[in-house]
């Protein structure tokens, strides 16, 4: 619905093109030569050998990990919906730390929020959402859900989004009033045991990250000097503001949330390099610029 899936293929799609020399829609684009693509997408039982959702989902799951390499380009939509919501992230969160060990290039969409937390432990994962907006009548008595179909950074803020899908089928009120006070008390449980992250750890991994695309750049650009100038520009301009987020915001270190110094210095690039070739390390050493 929100376009998931769809951004899933565009992203084996494109990834074939590149590698076989053609441009693609966009203005700067870097891609890691991959050996594989392995996919798990769908949701559909197969009659002919008796096979559920979830056991097609585990016999797939199971060839791609079995599989799988640091060169390889990995895509799994939905992954656990077939069992129980707490076997379902287990299983998740085991598979998504075992394809960071293999070092495999990895687009995992989900509805488990949980494993967004994935974030707060490494630095070589990013969380993105597609976006939705709510569109109220003049008269605040119809309510719809409208897709925008644009992929934005972080998870997603909305709060019980499936609750709010419901209500569009027209369900009684008295069933829809229930399944908001049993998953507000599920939600409740959950963030009273979520993991704390200090400002230190999304320092560290705002440097990775922009550690990990000057190297990039600098071992694989094509660009001109003029458009070099412009994307390290603007890539500066990005860190400043993720680590500007990062460190205002309140947290267990910093509860009062104040500003520091706007004189303060940035990281040296050179610790940041040093900070990209950790055990995190996921950048290859060669690739496709177009």
């Amino acid at each position: 619905m929100s376009g998931k899936s769809t951004y899933l293929k565009m992203i084996a799609l494109l990834q074939v093109m590149a590698q076989i020399g053609c441009f693609v829609p966009a203005d700067f684009a870097s891609f890691r030569i991959s050996d594989q693509i392995f996919s798990r997408i769908g949701s559909d039982d197969d009659m002919e050998t008796n096979s559920s959702t979830f056991v097609l989902e585990m016999k797939e799951i199971n060839y791609i990990l079995q599989n799988c390499e640091g060169n390889s380009l990995i895509l799994i939509d939905e992954l656990g919906r077939g069992t129980s919501t707490e076997e379902g992230i287990g299983l998740c969160w085991a598979i998504s730390e075992f394809l960071l060990v293999q070092k495999s290039f990895t687009f995992f969409a989900t509805h488990f929020l949980e494993l967004c937390r994935l974030e707060t432990i490494y630095p070589n994962v990013e969380n993105y959402h597609m976006q939705i907006q709510h569109i109220v009548s003049a008269k605040g008595s119809l309510r719809k859900v409208s897709y925008t179909y644009v992929l934005s950074k972080g998870h997603t803020e909305e709060k019980h989004y499936g609750l709010q899908l419901a209500e569009l089928f027209n369900f009684p009120s008295s069933v829809m009033s229930q399944a908001r006070e049993i998953a507000a008390s599920m939600q409740e449980t959950s963030d009273t045991a979520d993991i704390v992250t200090t400002a230190e750890r999304k320092k560290d991994n705002a440097d990775y990250r922009f550690a990990t695309k000057l190297l990039q750049v600098s071992r694989s650009s094509k660009l001109s000097s003029e458009a070099l100038k412009e994307y390290l520009k603007r890539l500066r301009e990005e860190y400043e503001k993720e680590i500007s987020i990062n460190i205002t915001s309140p947290n267990p270190d910093n509860e009062t949330g104040k500003t520091p110094p706007e004189d303060q210095p940035l990281a040296p690039v050179s610790s940041l390099f040093e900070k990209s070739n950790s055990a995190y390390q996921m950048v290859p050493e060669s690739g496709i610029s177009v």
